[in-house]
């Protein structure tokens, strides 16, 4: 059976790949089931499996008469996890990062302000134990993305509107392409971290988003010099 995932996995995995590169696009026929099945070497039924979980990540669509067809990207889950990825390997490094500050610019320090307003004593719990475990892991000089993952997470679900949630996903790539290229910037910017945190706790809206909007744009600029095209 672990075999069985593993093989459904890389199937689902190199499908997804070629759709956000370009090899596999809307304006051409999808290969055909026997095609991939010899391809891969796995049976039909991991083939049709592969297609229905590239179906509900928006990349493909499964029909009757017409048979299988890509979608374009406007109709792209971009939110999950996989498809991030994907498109993250597909291109330029560099401007994936451009395209992850964009969004995160116009939704975190918002976030962060609702933060202030309607954090509960257990969402400021969550926020303060997150930042002591980033503190210990630049303490221990581990990576601690993990932590920061879940210091930014815990921001999103103090706001107190599940949508926001949506955007962990996003997130999570973002700081894995910071970590990757250049663990000095999760020690440079935990001093920034502490301001946000300390505004939410104060309750203080606009200095919290101020400050969420400081360390995002001042992670952005420091990046910039950090990640390489090649």
């Amino acid at each position: 059976m672990l075999r069985r995932r593993n093989l459904f996995a890389q199937v689902v995995e190199e499908l997804g790949i070629r759709i956000v590169r370009g090899d596999l696009n809307p304006d051409e026929p999808f290969p055909k089931e026997a095609d991939l099945e010899a391809e891969f070497g796995v049976s039909r039924s991991v083939i049709r499996e592969a297609v229905k979980t590239l179906a509900a990540k928006g990349l493909l669509e499964s029909r009757t008469r017409t048979g299988i067809r890509v979608l374009p990207p406007m109709r792209w889950n971009l939110l999950d996890s996989e498809v991030l990825s994907w498109r993250y390997s597909a291109m330029p490094p560099l401007q994936f990062f451009a395209e992850l500050f964009e969004v995160r610019m116009m939704i975190e320090p918002e976030a962060a302000g609702l933060a202030a307003e309607r954090a509960t004593e257990a969402d400021l719990l969550e926020i303060g134990e997150a930042f002591e475990a980033m503190t210990e892991a630049s303490e221990a000089d581990i990576p601690g993305i993990e932590a920061d993952l879940r210091f930014h997470r815990g921001i999103l679900a103090a706001g107190r509107n599940p949508l926001l949630l949506q955007m962990g996903n996003l997130i999570g790539v973002g700081l894995l392409i910071s970590h990757r290229f250049s663990r000095e910037s999760f020690v440079i910017f935990l001093p920034a971290h502490k301001k946000v945190m300390d505004a939410i706790k104060d309750g203080d809206a606009a200095g919290a988003t101020l400050a969420m909007q400081r360390l995002l744009a001042d992670t952005r600029d420091y990046m910039k010099g950090h990640i390489r095209d090649d």
